[in-house]
């Protein structure tokens, strides 16, 4: 973390100030264009470089990182899940996230172009440039020392106030690891399972979300197998390690 003044720290992951300047550089390494699809498809790089970073800072100074983590995670699981219904506050967060990493993709854009046209050499000087006269306070005869007052009042009226933001009750939700260790040691009991049965008891979309991608990460180790018979039909999953012959 480095110290930017008296006013407040920077956070630095690796080289990276700021989680979108870091999510922005995941997507043009990809060379995508910013859309919902890019943001899915480099969520898992953006968390596993946050994880890297997990014992060398405090969980404050991680707190933007992990936000934008946590609306990466939404985003993948409506890639993954179509039918998930967001909130309003939901959609606008994604969207939100969106025109942040545009603007911020803008920002280098001109960036780069003024950097450019700044680093080449000046063409031609004039033989002598020009005397600058010293700056002079003349007012006006309408200038008196009660309208200064009022316009001085009138800034330090429309100056923006602080912003009073509102607490919410954070709520402890299950982890992936945790959900992966929970999946296993049902289907090594039952053999099977569906999908639907292990999330039964699961109220929060959020850990409904996380089951799903535990699913997915046991499907990948190949420790199990999953069908599913129709469109948005019920998903079962099955031991591999087993070995019962299919007929």
């Amino acid at each position: 973390m480095d110290q930017t003044g008296e006013a407040g720290f920077k956070v630095k992951v690796g080289k990276f100030e700021g989680p979108l300047d870091l999510l922005l550089h995941l997507i043009e390494r990809r060379k995508l264009h910013i859309s919902q699809v890019s943001l899915a498809q480099v969520a898992d790089d953006y968390v596993t470089l946050l994880r890297g970073e997990g014992g060398r800072q405090s969980m404050g100074e991680m707190a933007n990182f992990i936000l934008v983590a946590s609306t990466l995670m939404l985003i993948k699981s409506l890639a993954l899940l179509p039918t998930l219904q967001l909130t309003e506050e939901e959609s606008g967060s994604l969207a939100d996230l969106e025109q942040r990493l545009k603007q911020l993709q803008r920002v280098r854009e001109l960036s780069r172009h003024l950097q450019g046209r700044f680093a080449e050499p000046v063409a031609w000087l004039p033989a002598q440039l020009p005397g600058r006269a010293a700056p002079v306070f003349s007012p006006t005869a309408e200038t008196t020392p009660s309208r200064l007052g009022e316009t001085i009042k009138n800034i330090l009226r429309n100056l923006p106030q602080p912003e009073v933001l509102p607490e919410k009750i954070v709520r402890q939700i299950i982890s992936l690891e945790e959900v992966i260790t929970q999946l296993a040691g049902r289907i090594e009991q039952a053999f099977k399972l569906s999908f639907r049965d292990f999330v039964q008891d699961k109220k929060d979309k959020i850990n409904i979300i996380v089951s799903f991608l535990g699913m997915l990460e046991l499907v990948k180790q190949g420790a199990i197998e999953i069908e599913q018979r129709a469109e948005f039909g019920e998903i079962t999953m099955e031991n591999r390690r087993v070995g019962v012959p299919r007929y």
